[in-house]
């Protein structure tokens, strides 16, 4: 398998922090309408999840994109986090980009724990890839976290060591020949409590 935990394409990554005077939200904005401004979608292409984040209000918001490569179109999938600073601006910060791998890449889920050595809690986004195949069908799945934002930096850090931890690309799979296949780590939840028994 060929999945690899990147980060946004360094397009991407080139504007993710640009100054933007009007990234405020403003009164009564809708968290979807705030993002699709910011990002320059439509609202029908976000996915939303507004939680609070080591005290600071993270609007987490994700949609595909396509590339056309020689002749075929592949599709990406765009995580980024909209994260409130104490001056009451936010900034824009590419999280992860999930690639096709036998199907089109969607975030299953966004959580929060610790996974490191320090007090705040890390990022947990879990990926996932929808099956359909002749021979079995399912999905795959695949644990990523991130460490908190930090200063300056466009892009969340990738924590590469703890995120092996859970094995890489997994498959909850059911085949045509018999027997089925399963991953430990689909919920939020799961990964909490192997973090825990890691000792975080």
């Amino acid at each position: 398998m060929s999945i690899r935990p990147l980060l946004p394409l360094f397009a991407l990554l080139a504007t993710a922090n640009a100054p933007a005077p009007d990234w405020r939200l403003g009164p009564g904005e809708a968290p979807a309408h705030f993002a699709a401004r910011i990002l320059g979608r439509s609202e029908g292409d976000l996915n939303i999840v507004d939680a609070a984040w080591n005290t600071r209000r993270t609007i987490f918001t994700d949609y595909q994109r396509t590339e056309r490569e020689k002749d075929y179109n592949v599709t990406y999938r765009e995580l980024f986090a909209l994260v409130q600073q104490p001056a009451g601006d936010w900034r824009k910060i590419a999280v992860t980009t999930g690639e096709e791998e036998g199907g089109e890449a969607e975030v299953a889920a966004v959580g929060f724990a610790n996974a490191d050595r320090d007090a705040d809690r890390e990022l947990i986004v879990i990926l996932k890839w929808p099956q359909q195949h002749y021979d079995y069908s399912g999905a795959f799945y695949e644990v990523r976290l991130f460490d908190t934002p930090a200063a300056g930096k466009p892009a969340l850090a990738y924590l590469e060591g703890v995120s092996k931890k859970f094995g890489g690309v997994g498959c909850e799979c059911s085949s045509r020949e018999g027997g089925d296949t399963h991953y430990r780590f689909k919920t939020i939840a799961a990964v909490k409590q192997e973090l825990k028994r890691l000792g975080y």
